[in-house]
């Protein structure tokens, strides 16, 4: 059996539910969840400006796009739907605007997949 392209789009779309508060985190999860931690920058950085060391902890398009990755590699369970643990992010709007189509400009092909793939399902 081969796997399907990188870049590929899925049958139907993932809901996505971001989690901001710590609290109502224990509610999500399951056997068909997969579950995504969002990390703060490692250190300080000017406004407006950040090192791509800092900017892959906390980008949603590349956790998604790395979670979908591995799935289609077979590191991964299939999952139907994914929790975005936030509550150590400060701009939670940021985290929710990546993941509506349009919101944020696209960088290039993993940003129009995870777009194809994914769709923000609620803010909690």
């Amino acid at each position: 059996m081969t796997s399907p392209a990188p870049f590929a789009r899925r049958a139907t779309s993932v809901p996505v539910t971001v989690v901001t508060d710590k609290a109502a985190l224990g509610r999500f999860g399951g056997r068909d969840t997969a579950v995504l931690h969002l990390d703060p920058p490692l250190h300080a950085h000017d406004p407006g400006t950040e090192c791509i060391a800092c900017d892959s902890r906390g980008n949603v398009r590349v956790l998604l796009f790395e979670l979908q990755e591995k799935v289609r590699l077979g590191m991964a369970e299939p999952f139907l739907r994914v929790v975005v643990d936030a509550t150590d992010i400060e701009n939670h709007a940021a985290v929710a605007d990546a993941i509506v189509p349009g919101k944020l400009p696209a960088f290039g092909l993993r940003d129009f997949t995870v777009a194809r793939n994914f769709h923000l399902a609620e803010v909690v």
